[in-house]
């Protein structure tokens, strides 16, 4: 009976403040409004939200302070609002390509300056709170959507030594703030679970630990109890869909040292979410968790929250693949096996970053039945092949686009060699395209090697794998993949 009654409490953490729900359903409701529309995908640039930035001056109480510059000369700028007696500090993007909570940030920057049914809660706020942003910490890893800055160190290594002068900026300007809260807003990997369970970590937060023996200081505990209000009132809109970021020390880490030093910390990694690449709905639910923040340190509620439902949210567990193909039939060396292949597959950055390509790979084989997948295939009773490379070369681009891959499946072959010019990346022809000669393709599975397959069921094609994405053999054409195209 106790481990039911403890299951409904994880299920359902929440008796939370009717009027407290009432605020953020309100809030979600108008979010398009407040919405930046001029930022509509991950990889913007410090030139795109520059202008946003700057024309915040002056408008609705807000101060805009250039406080520095990254190592290639790029403004770093520190946001002001409101002045009340409670200092609250937020920084986002120290990982050149966990730009999530920046988007965010534009939005409530957008919510600030408006006028609306919300000014009684801009007035408590205003009053109540003295808020700092800092916005693209690393704009010159964002340039290239990269994690490190351009001297390949990870900034949130870097509290310590701070050779970096975006660590250092970030330090300095921690020490003349003096914070009360501070909030580190950053991405986590797509592929986190809630625990062992099929369900995305969308959102993951953490009260940074201050010593190796996770001690809970009166600072940190103030975080937990903000903690567990946050993530009884955002459950109710990503229900299952929130966890806990390890709480492992880190003595290079600003959270870590900044808890340490008396700021009550907040760790927020904005994870994933089925549908939602661009993380637009995650970028919402950002936005709804630190307007929530903000009204809880105003009004002081987050010290009657209970540090028990912080201590019950799920860690953060690996159990999410991007694909995952069930119960093939495999045969190899004279033995028929019964097998789940993990595909996961990773972006290379093209165009100066502002666009990707996929490259996928073959993560795991066997019994998978642990794992869950974003999208999931149950291919019982069908046999799996690994698709092999045509050995009559082709002279041109035009040559293979007028192939007829249909037929060209039935062989069993998902790549082509191309003799002319083509620069090597991708393809949204439904073939890998080898550039000038024949790639060593293994014709067994193997870890880490390209998911190119031909699944067939009674010697007729059912499926057909080219770079990880799953075509229809009769209509072959990506939706929102690629092929590859390999020098």
């Amino acid at each position: 009976m106790l481990k039911f009654i403890l299951k409904l409490i994880l299920i359902f953490p929440m008796i939370t403040s009717a009027q407290d729900l009432d605020f953020l359903k309100s809030l979600d409701q108008q979010y398009d409004s407040y919405r930046e529309k001029s930022i509509n995908h991950r990889r913007f640039k410090h030139s795109d939200i520059k202008p946003l930035l700057t024309s915040l001056e002056d408008k609705n109480f807000f101060t805009v302070k250039k406080a520095g510059v990254s190592a290639k000369k790029k403004e770093i700028y520190l946001i002001g609002w409101g002045e009340g007696p409670i200092k609250i500090f937020l920084w986002s993007q120290m990982h050149g390509d966990e730009p999530t909570a920046t988007m965010a940030l534009l939005d409530i920057f957008n919510f600030l300056k408006t006028e609306d049914s919300f000014n009684d809660f801009r007035k408590l706020i205003h009053d109540k709170l003295s808020i700092y942003f800092m916005p693209m910490v690393n704009p010159d890893g964002a340039e290239i959507y990269q994690r490190r800055n351009i001297f390949e160190i990870d900034i949130n290594r870097d509290a310590v030594r701070q050779q970096t002068p975006e660590g250092e900026l970030l330090m300095h300007i921690f020490d003349s703030l003096k914070a009360d809260f501070g909030f580190n807003l950053h991405d986590q990997s797509t592929r986190y679970s809630v625990g062992n369970s099929s369900k995305p970590a969308t959102l993951s937060f953490l009260a940074s630990t201050v010593d190796y023996e996770k001690s809970v200081s009166p600072v940190r505990e103030d975080a937990i109890k903000l903690i567990s209000g946050i993530y009884k009132n955002i459950s109710h809109f990503i229900p299952g869909h929130i966890a806990k970021y390890s709480d492992d020390f880190e003595p290079r880490a600003f959270g870590d040292n900044f808890q340490k030093l008396g700021t009550r910390t907040i760790l927020i990694e904005s994870g994933g979410y089925k549908d939602d690449p661009e993380k637009q709905l995650i970028r919402r639910m950002n936005f709804l968790s630190l307007l929530y923040a903000f009204k809880s340190i105003a009004e002081e509620t987050y010290k009657n929250e209970d540090p028990a439902v912080y201590e019950k949210i799920p860690f953060n567990e690996k159990f999410i693949m991007d694909l995952i193909l069930r119960n093939l039939r495999y045969k190899n060396a004279g033995h028929e096996y019964t097998i789940d292949i993990g595909i996961n597959r990773e972006e290379e950055n093209y165009s100066e970053a502002k666009d990707f390509y996929y490259k996928s790979a073959v993560e795991d084989v066997g019994d998978l039945s642990v794992f869950y997948g974003y999208d999931e295939y149950d291919l019982k009773g069908m046999e799996i092949t690994i698709g092999k490379t045509y050995p009559q070369p082709f002279s041109s681009l035009t040559e293979i686009e007028k192939l007829d891959f249909s037929e060209l499946y039935k062989e069993g072959y998902t790549n082509v060699v191309l003799t002319g010019k083509v620069s090597p990346g991708f393809t949204k022809l439904p073939v890998n395209i080898f550039y000038k000669t024949a790639e060593d393709e293994p014709l067994n599975l193997k870890l880490g090697k390209k998911a190119n397959f031909i699944i067939k069921k009674d010697d007729e094609i059912k499926f057909v794998l080219v770079n990880g994405f799953v075509l229809d053999p009769l209509k072959p054409e990506f939706k929102s993949g690629n092929a590859l195209i390999v020098k």
